[in-house]
């Protein structure tokens, strides 16, 4: 409150994004804040994890093909450090090992890097992070 009138504040969920191709990169991080996320990129892994603990991110998506540090390692550690972060992973491999993996590091989804991800991650929201309020 104030000076006797009380303020709401609405907060935006907050995204990392890592990604090494600047095109998809940009593509997303568009798609996500039409979609009201707050969003702050990263280069690499270490970079996506202390931007993650920095902003207290909601979700962090990242490319399993990352500088210095893979998508998966990242997202493994991304993990062990916040457990309540939701991490899509994106990757232009499916195959059944490459899901399996996803699931030992904790991924909340993996998603195709050729399709058009911004609809597909928006479908996975409903079922992984609370909506905006």
């Amino acid at each position: 409150m104030r000076n006797g009138t009380e303020t709401n504040v609405v907060c935006s969920p907050c995204l990392v994004l890592a990604h090494p191709y600047p095109e998809s990169q940009a593509v997303l991080e568009r798609g996500f804040r039409r979609l009201g996320w707050d969003v702050y990129l990263a280069r690499t892994g270490p970079e996506a994890r202390r931007l993650a603990r920095m902003l207290s991110a909601d979700m962090v998506v990242l490319h399993i093909d990352l500088p210095e540090e893979s998508g998966w390692l990242t997202c493994d550690k991304l993990i062990r450090e916040q457990p309540l972060v939701s991490v899509i992973l994106v990757g232009d491999d499916l195959s059944p090992r490459n899901r399996d993996l996803a699931d030992f590091v904790g991924a909340s989804a993996l998603i195709d890097g050729e399709e058009n991800m911004v609809p597909l991650v928006e479908e996975l929201l409903d079922s992984t992070v609370p909506a905006a309020s």
